[in-house]
């Protein structure tokens, strides 16, 4: 017995330039149009959060800070993901997304245009990776002041190679993908793409664990003296345990849910958190703490940072006399460490994380 007609899964009939036909069911249709409106979908949201977060920076940041490498750092990586996000949306826009090239696989009539903004995707991708990475490496710098010169060497040394690793990895992703872009060819390299989300995530979760292990100690030591007030150390802590955990997430979703570019998720988050801890700090520091003689070592510690300075010049600019460091006969009291921290860290503004030393040895 012949079964009932179902139109919801016939097939259209096209035929290619020869003449041959070429069929296409109604369901494959239907799998590419939700294809594009997903991951529109996924871009578009991502792209209204940078730009909502990229206003926001610049309206609620001070004009004397925004040369500051941090600030610099951070907003480029703001709008090199904005730059990208857009060249990704208008990719639906031209005739790659069109339904006879993407069925019959005749990219002939797809003009230059598409080409090179397909490729500038992939380019501002790789330059918004070497944003973000350089940004955590000067905080982590900035963050490890306190630490004796060969140990911050040698974390130097091991934040620049995983950075360089992880770099390394995208710039060879963006050129394979681009020579298939040129040549119109579906990318086959799904091991290159695996191991640069890999080689991300690690480098991401490499800076936030030293974060956390760095101002977690500080933050121990502080409330062993009695000092317990919320402020910015503790802001950069949480944010920093969110990105930690946040955008390994996405990463691992990626291998077990089916939506298009999870893993576009993973530099998105990075590059909205690291101005938006800056923002919460910074309403923190503006709303808690009163005017006081530390405004020069707060503009100091926001002035462009010198990996090579030594201990005696950054204990000078984070202490009071001299005698107030270099003794230990007697510990300081509470209320004289919180006056301290709280000159320390009014200066916290963009991301620029810091400890505070409390003897004169280094931690």
């Amino acid at each position: 017995m012949q079964k009932p007609f179902d139109p919801f899964t016939q097939s259209l009939t096209f035929h290619l330039a020869d003449g041959s036909p070429l069929n296409v069911s109604v369901g494959e249709m239907d799998d590419f149009v939700q294809y594009g409106i997903k991951i529109c979908i996924v871009y578009s949201s991502q792209l209204g959060a940078s730009l909502a977060l990229l206003v926001l920076l610049l309206l609620l940041t001070k004009s004397d800070k925004r040369l500051s490498p941090v600030f610099l750092l951070n907003s480029s990586a703001l709008i090199l993901n904005a730059c990208r996000l857009i060249c990704d949306c208008v990719y639906f826009t031209t005739e790659f997304s069109k339904v006879y090239p993407y069925f019959s696989g005749d990219y002939s009539r797809v003009p230059a245009s598409a080409y090179a903004n397909s490729i500038l995707a992939v380019v501002f991708e790789v330059m918004l990776l070497v944003a973000i990475e350089c940004s955590l490496i000067l905080q982590t710098q900035v963050i490890c002041v306190t630490l004796r010169q060969i140990h911050k060497n040698i974390l130097l040394g091991i934040s620049v190679i995983v950075a360089l690793l992880a770099i390394g990895f995208r710039l060879g992703l963006a050129v394979e993908n681009s020579i298939a872009i040129v040549q119109a060819a579906n990318f086959d390299a799904v091991w290159l793409e695996s191991a640069t989300n890999i080689t991300t995530i690690i480098s991401i979760c490499f800076f936030s664990f030293v974060f956390i292990f760095k101002l977690g100690h500080a933050i121990q030591k502080r409330k062993k003296m009695g000092i317990k007030r919320f402020g910015a150390m503790q802001v950069i802590f949480i944010m920093s345990c969110q990105t930690l955990i946040v955008p390994s997430i996405f990463a691992i979703l990626q291998y077990c849910v089916n939506v298009p570019e999870m893993d576009s998720f993973v530099l998105t988050l990075v590059a909205i958190s690291l101005p938006l801890t800056s923002l919460w700090a910074t309403s923190l520091i503006g709303g808690g703490s009163q005017p006081s003689s530390g405004s020069t070592g707060r503009h100091r510690l926001w002035k462009p940072i010198s990996f090579g300075s030594s201990e005696k010049s950054r204990q000078s600019s984070t202490s009071g006399p001299a005698n107030s460091t270099s003794g230990a006969s007697s510990s300081p009291t509470a209320a004289h460490m919180h006056a301290l921290h709280s000159d320390l860290e009014a200066g916290n503004a963009l991301g620029v994380k810091h400890d505070v030393t409390v003897a004169s040895g280094t931690v």
